[in-house]
């Protein structure tokens, strides 16, 4: 279906279009015949209308596919598991290069099958484990570097044709750490597993070699966010002027161009903020409508990292519907707060991320609650208490840690800046309303596409969570469509 419409009308009563996720329910018809669609013709969904992704065309010739999967993996009667696999890459003669990758979800798993991620692993690791938990062995957390990721809602990625992730001969790495997250709520048991990741490779080489960069707050480290809070931000740093240090090289302007924000069933927005001497510069990520089943990579503008910039990576929270505080873990219902960056040309750092330092929280409260995680359910959290937390969370001094592919590391301390929102397109006039409206605006002059296109989806199995701007679609007769925006 194609529709057309401004971005912004400046009526208070139409929800903008932007690049943020946005919420639309949709009826349709079977016939010409205008009447009610009933029960079973309609859908909710979770959609980016704004999609910067390039057509990606046919594939290259010659091409090739290869399945990183579990194989048979049992998983276990546990709400939450990641499971974690040794996988070779193909042995090839020469260098190609991997240009596209998709998710491989096995029949009757999908309810289970969280995210996905494949870490490169420096060849000095010791593969011979065989799958397992991830927890069992600490080995596993030799290979931190990212190459690809996937997480409920998300589709194939291509990536832009002048760009590929290395593979074959003379690349590192020859082994990758498989590692899924099985989110079984039910706590059945005697399930089994193959999903995974397929590749799409070719020897016909592009001129950048891709890199992922890994930012955001460190998943077991201790971060909390209060019961009750309507909108609670966490926030983390990386600091990009020690990138030649910890590899001991010069690393040219870092070429962002797409990424991965994720958070867990609280999160409602993700921003990733760029600084320069200080100075907000702008986004390299950001979506304020976030939502937990349509966590896609996201191809954007290109915009430039110089060593020495600051990324701050801030996620926010709703969590009006639950009575205790929610810890940052790796279960589905803790919390995450992380954005993978992907980038060229590739450098060797494969990290960027931060621990908040609580201590002053611990000092006003009267008791380490690193080590009495539990009394902070004890506390009366009122708005004020809130308020007051929220405030030092944002002033907290942060580790920022700067990880290296072969698993080395370099620590750094430092503060978060205050983040400026873009400037709102003004409504004094009709030709106004034809631009991109504020929440869409990246800093770094980026270009909205002037009509919107997308899919109806054919997945209705999501629930949407409430407080959202609604798209409300009536597809009446089979030809013709009346577009509404409405608040919800």
């Amino acid at each position: 279906m194609r529709f057309s419409r401004k971005f912004r009308t400046c009526d208070p009563f139409d929800v903008d279009v932007t690049a943020n996720t946005q919420r639309i329910i949709a009826a349709y018809g079977t016939s010409d015949t205008i009447r009610y669609h009933g029960a079973s013709q309609r859908f909710m969904a979770s959609v980016q209308l704004l999609s910067e992704a390039p057509v990606s065309g046919p594939d290259p010739e010659p091409s090739f596919t290869y399945d990183i999967k579990m194989s048979n993996f049992s998983i276990p009667s546990d709400a939450t598991t990641y499971g974690c696999a040794y996988i070779p890459l193909p042995q090839l003669p020469e260098k190609n290069h991997i240009y596209k990758f998709d998710s491989i979800i096995q029949d009757g798993n999908e309810d289970v099958v969280h995210h996905i991620l494949v870490y490169a692993c420096p060849n000095s690791t010791n593969v011979t484990i065989a799958p397992a938990t991830c927890n069992d062995n600490p080995d596993f957390y030799a290979c931190s570097e990212v190459i690809v990721g996937w997480a409920v809602g998300g589709k194939a990625f291509t990536f832009p044709s002048n760009t590929g992730i290395p593979l074959g001969k003379g690349v590192a790495p020859t082994y990758v750490r498989l590692e899924i997250h099985y989110n079984n709520e039910m706590l059945q048991s005697g399930r089994k597993d193959s999903s995974g990741i397929r590749l799409y490779y070719t020897p016909v080489l592009r001129e950048h070699d891709v890199g992922v960069l890994t930012t955001g707050i460190v998943p077991r480290a201790l971060s909390f966010i209060p019961p009750r809070a309507e909108s609670f931000n966490l926030y983390s740093l990386c600091k990009t002027d020690v990138f030649n240090q910890v590899t001991g090289e010069v690393i040219p302007d870092m070429q962002m161009f797409a990424n991965l924000l994720h958070t867990h069933l609280t999160g409602t927005a993700v921003q990733v903020a760029q600084f320069r001497n200080g100075t907000q510069i702008g986004f390299l990520g950001r979506d304020m409508s976030y939502d937990f089943n349509l966590q896609e990579t996201r191809q954007t503008e290109i915009m430039p990292i110089k060593m020495g910039d600051e990324l701050q990576t801030v996620c926010t929270y709703n969590t009006l519907g639950r009575a205790n505080v929610t810890f940052g873990g790796i279960s589905t219902t803790e919390e995450m707060c992380l954005a993978f960056l992907y980038y060229y040309p590739r450098n060797n750092i494969s990290q960027c991320v931060s621990i908040p330092d609580y201590s002053p929280v611990s000092s006003f409260l009267g008791f380490n609650i690193t080590r009495n995680q539990s009394a902070l359910n004890l506390l009366p959290w009122t708005p004020n208490n809130i308020t007051w937390l929220q405030q030092a969370t944002k002033e907290a001094f942060h580790l920022n840690i700067v990880f290296h592919s072969n698993d080395s590391y370099l620590l750094r301390h430092g503060l978060v800046h205050n983040i400026t929102d873009p400037p709102e397109t003004p409504c004094n006039n009709s030709e106004s309303t034809s631009r991109s409206p504020a929440s869409s605006t990246v800093l770094n002059n980026t270009t909205m596409p002037t009509r919107t296109h997308f899919t109806l989806p054919t997945d209705s199995g999501h629930s949407l969570s409430t407080g959202h701007p609604l798209l409300t679609l009536f597809i009446l007769p089979v030809l013709s469509v009346t577009v509404l925006f409405l608040d919800s």
